[in-house]
């Protein structure tokens, strides 16, 4: 019993240390799309890889935090790439790159389409 105290108090500790850091108000609930490897560089030059996304030019350099329905951290992505369509290019949607389809598929049935979004 005690080891399993001692395993699971640092978790809980990390849990409520970590405190997002902008206004709940300030989340965007827009959809998020996945890409996968082309072969072509990102927009701004580099190779794209697990941790990056596509978003409008002028938030190029900044971070998408992404948080699912029930207000779940998803995890940050940079933006180094501004995508085709227009609802990325517009800012109603993002594009987060997957490594391979496999891993497109599974984001979309772990969060489906749309999260809510802070670009910081």
């Amino acid at each position: 019993m005690q080891k399993i105290i001692i395993m699971i108090l640092p978790l809980i500790i990390f849990v409520n240390l970590y405190q997002i850091p902008f206004d709940v108000n300030d989340l965007n609930y827009i959809r998020v799309t996945c890409y996968t490897w082309t072969g072509n560089p990102t927009a701004s030059g580099v190779y794209p890889e697990e941790g990056m996304c596509a978003g409008r030019r002028e938030d190029m350099g900044k971070t998408a935090y992404l948080f699912d329905r029930q207000f779940n951290y998803v995890g940050e992505f940079e933006i180094t790439d501004t995508g085709g369509a227009s609802s990325i290019q517009n800012g109603t949607s993002i594009d987060v790159f997957r490594s391979d389809i496999s891993g497109c598929y599974s984001w979309v049935r772990e969060y489906g389409d749309y999260l809510y979004v802070y670009i910081e």
